[in-house]
């Protein structure tokens, strides 16, 4: 955890003090803030550090795939389950579970999770038996929780469960005298980096935050010959030559070349709903048409809304019909 603003100071403070109790955190900021570093630093300060931290991207499983993840299963409890096969929650127990973008689950799932906290005992997908936890859990969320109790989109119950200690991340640009030094951890000492360059990165917004800045510098690496990164060698998105009317947006399957370089954080919501934006463009609107574009099957289209939906990545259609 790098900086030392007002910001991140108060951050570490928070740190330290959710490493000294066992109760459940919930850590909410932008994607790309660090969330799940913050995670990392409390269960490595903690009680639980001799345990394992296992992470899982809620968002990025459908529900089945997520119920056979954190739960286990059996083997013969579904088609493809030959074998039987513990969850996440039991690899975790006696450290820490690590429960990224919780908001992005069904109301099914969130049930499930809930009585497993409550009863702090997990039953396998098609088995009979309960296994005792001993687990923290810390969860992460881009979104606002409280707002989506009060819409009916999450249960308040484990919305309480999961919020005993709320912990936010600042996004970057609110403490950009810290990028600076986040850029020199960045470089590794691999390249030096001038002031004017710096100044460039410091009066940039960042809507991807710490992701984007990282993606930023390992650019300018990339491209820079010489030894010094000036300002001219750093490229923001806005900056970046825009494709061709004629040219597709999508090289390959949208599932291989967008939603599993998303599941591995490797292209930040911004840039997914910068996608998305450029689709509904060149279809006039139309999310059926833009199957095509992005090489998605026919049948797909509801998994295709869904997966959109999950990642609240849904664009206003109607402004492109005018």
């Amino acid at each position: 955890m790098i900086g030392k603003s007002e910001q991140m100071q108060s951050l570490k403070e928070k740190v330290k003090a959710a490493a000294r109790v066992s109760g459940a955190v919930l850590i909410t900021g932008e994607s790309g803030s660090g969330k799940e570093l913050v995670a990392r630093a409390i269960h490595e300060h903690g009680e639980r550090c001799r345990g394992k931290f296992v992470a899982v991207d809620c968002g990025a499983l459908p529900d089945d795939l997520i119920e056979s993840e954190l739960f286990g299963h059996r083997r013969g409890a579904f088609t493809t389950a030959v074998a039987d096969k513990p969850g996440l929650f039991e690899e975790a127990n006696g450290g820490t579970l690590f429960l990224d973008e919780v908001a992005n689950t069904s109301r099914r799932f969130q049930a499930k999770l809930l009585r497993v906290l409550q009863d702090k005992q997990v039953r396998r997908l098609g088995d009979i038996t309960m296994r005792k936890l001993d687990v923290r859990i810390i969860s992460a969320t881009n979104c606002e929780l409280a707002a989506m109790v009060r819409r009916g989109e999450f249960r308040e119950d484990l919305y309480y469960r999961l919020n005993v200690f709320p912990i936010h991340v600042p996004p970057l640009r609110r403490r950009v005298e810290d990028i600076p030094l986040l850029v020199d951890h960045l470089l590794h000492s691999r390249k030096r980096i001038s002031d004017n360059a710096i100044a460039k990165l410091m009066g940039y917004s960042f809507p991807g935050n710490i992701r984007e800045l990282e993606n930023i510098v390992e650019a300018a690496v990339c491209m820079v010959s010489g030894s010094i990164i000036h300002a001219d060698d750093i490229l923001l998105p806005s900056e970046a030559p825009t494709s061709q009317p004629d040219e597709d947006i999508i090289i390959g399957n949208f599932w291989e070349s967008v939603a599993r370089p998303f599941a591995e954080r490797l292209i930040t919501r911004t840039q997914m709903e910068r996608l998305v934006r450029q689709g509904l463009q060149r279809t006039r609107g139309s999310y059926r048409k833009m199957l095509p574009l992005f090489r998605i099957p026919d049948t797909d289209y509801k998994r295709f809304m869904d997966f959109l939906r999950r990642h609240h990545c849904i664009v206003d259609f109607r402004e492109y019909r005018k």
